[in-house]
């Protein structure tokens, strides 16, 4: 082969490799195409699967927080932070049986004791929201309190949410007013009371009450043995633990409120020449002003001896230091009178009408005009031609006022004569009325006799005596001696229940008959019972029982009710009182 053929031949078989690369090549492009095609869609799919997703559950959680049962943080601790600082969170439990939102009156602390509750159709305001309902004021789940003073209403309330009963609840009150409102409460006066317990439907009267005169000017001290022998019988929390909230207010100091700075202004000739008076609400001997914060010491050390009680007898270091302070010709007789005391508790005074069972305290009070004047009205009803309404009822009051001995007449009566008389019988000063959904029910009615008792205070103790000087065995002119009729009331086929009371003297009778009349017998409003008026007759002006029935002018009454497992509070517009719940 020539140089040249050579040459031409290398260039051919070159040619040729070209040609084969290119081949290779082609065909390797060709076969790994549908690989990268499938692995494109594969990642494509699970990106869109990825948003999809993402996008359903942004979905979910933002339908939750509208429509759902998420909360944002938020709500959890705001409700963590109405808890004071000496409350213990793991304590407080809220009812789950409820949807939606739930609201009240009141900034709520529920305890572990309190059963959740069901609610009827009828039981929601028209005004609710179809998530949840609302309650109008003075309407609570689980319990509730009213008193005199807002500060003692929120003891008790404190003493039912840390899982106290009624009778616990009710028993704090009453030391606190004995330290916040001296002008009707003291550790020296005397109560009235009734407890009932729906459940066994039972109901038990403590009257503390000495059952003799009193041998010296000054009243008996019975009020801490009264709710000593009260707590033994239906008390849950140790007793020492009732007096914490008193104790404190006393020797920190609590705030004169515009009831007791009224009080004192009214009564400057006797507050004036009390010295231990004059020396706590005076500065310079200038009365302070509402507002004005107050300490009593001296009535928080008794507060902290009392606390020491192991039976219904004073403490014998107490007793010491109270004698110390009186004369020397009074000390002995007081003694025996504190010794002979013996308080205990009594079946009450019943009525059982259709539909309807009253309890009431017997003489020394006066629950026999109430019971009685309440039967007459419940058989006149009866009478389809009988007169107006309002006609029946002052008309059987004055029957059962004077077969019980007390009258208008009274008015006129010489006050030289000296001997008691029905007009000056014993006026309620305060009441602390506690119920719980159970239907437990306390009412306790108290009295010093008149504002600030005799105005007397025992420098070493610190405490108010009273001018109660009757005793439960006065004889004239009758066995009554103490205005008050704490009362309690079962009705309804579901056996709703009711605590009543009212302040002031001859008129509580009448006016809380009018208002079980209104209330349980002509079924209207429980607010509307006791705010009304008479407006069907009005009574001639000369009529000395206008007066005497209070008609003048709107008792201060309240009521607590128990209805379909809720706890209800109606006081008078007059009453210038404290409603407190859960």
């Amino acid at each position: 082969m020539s140089a040249r053929q050579e040459v031409r031949y290398q260039r051919l078989q070159e040619a040729e490799n070209d040609d084969q690369e290119e081949v290779t090549v082609h065909l390797d492009s060709h076969s790994s195409g549908p690989v990268l095609r499938a692995r494109c869609r594969d990642a494509g799919l699970r990106i869109c699967s990825s948003l999809f997703l993402l996008a359903v559950a942004i979905g979910v959680v933002l339908y939750e927080l509208e429509y759902g049962s998420l909360e944002p943080p938020s709500a959890h601790e705001s409700f963590g932070g109405r808890l004071g600082p000496s409350w213990n969170t793991s304590t407080i439990s809220v009812p789950t049986n409820h949807r939606g939102a739930h609201h009240h009156s009141e900034d709520l602390e529920v305890t572990e004791e309190h059963e959740a509750h069901k609610h009827g159709d009828d039981e929601h305001s028209e005004g609710s929201d179809p998530a949840g309902h609302s309650h109008s004021a003075g309407t609570y789940h689980h319990a509730a309190v009213v008193t005199d003073s807002e500060t003692c209403s929120a003891v008790a309330r404190d003493l039912l949410a840390g899982g106290g009963s009624v009778v616990d609840a009710g028993i704090a009150a009453v030391l606190c007013l004995a330290v916040v409102h001296p002008h009707t409460v003291s550790l020296g006066g005397i109560f009235a009371s009734i407890y009932l317990t729906r459940r066994s439907q039972n109901a038990s009267v403590l009257t503390a009450i000495p059952s003799e005169a009193s041998p010296i000017t000054y009243g008996i001290p019975s009020l801490l043995q009264g709710l000593w022998s009260l707590h033994q019988n239906h008390g849950r929390k140790l007793w020492s633990e009732l007096f914490s909230p008193a104790i404190h207010l006393a020797k920190q100091g609590f705030v004169v409120d515009s009831s007791l700075h009224a009080a004192l202004e009214k009564n400057q000739n006797k507050t004036r020449s009390s010295e231990s008076l004059q020396g706590l609400f005076y500065h310079q001997n200038i009365l302070k002003r509402a507002g004005a914060s107050v300490s009593n010491v001296q009535l928080g050390n008794v507060l902290e001896i009392a606390q020491t009680m192991r039976d219904s007898a004073l403490p014998d270091v107490l007793v010491q230091q109270l004698l110390g302070d009186l004369e020397v010709s009074d000390r002995e007789q007081l003694r025996e009178a504190l010794s002979g005391m013996h308080l205990k508790s009594e079946n009450p005074l019943q009525l059982h009408l259709d539909g309807l069972t009253l309890y009431s305290s017997s003489a020394p009070t006066m629950g026999r005009i109430l019971a009685s004047s309440v039967q007459e009205m419940s058989q006149k009803l009866r009478n389809p031609y009988s007169s107006p309404i309002s006609d029946l009822l002052i008309n059987a009051s004055k029957t059962m006022y004077s077969m019980a001995g007390v009258t208008p007449s009274d008015f006129t009566t010489d006050r030289s004569a000296g001997a008691p008389r029905p007009w000056d019988l014993t006026p309620v000063g305060s009441n602390v009325l506690v119920a719980d959904s159970g239907g437990n029910v306390l009412v306790i009615s108290l009295t010093l006799n008149s504002t600030f008792g005799s105005g007397f205070v025992s420098p070493s103790t610190g405490i108010l005596l009273s001018d109660f000087v009757q005793g439960a065995a006065s004889t004239a002119p009758a066995t009554f001696s103490f205005w008050a009729c704490p009362t309690v009331v079962l009705f309804g086929s579901d056996n709703d229940a009711m605590g009543l009371a009212a302040r002031g003297g001859s008129s509580l009778p009448f006016s809380l008959a009018r208002v079980l009349l209104r209330h349980v017998l002509l079924k209207m409003d429980l607010t509307e019972s006791i705010n009304g008026t008479l407006t069907e007759l009005i009574p001639a002006a000369s009529d000395p029982w206008l007066k005497y029935f209070g008609l003048q002018g709107v008792v201060p009454a309240m009521a607590i009710e128990v209805r379909s497992e809720h706890v209800h509070v109606a006081t008078s517009q007059s009453c210038s009182c404290h409603p407190a719940g859960l």
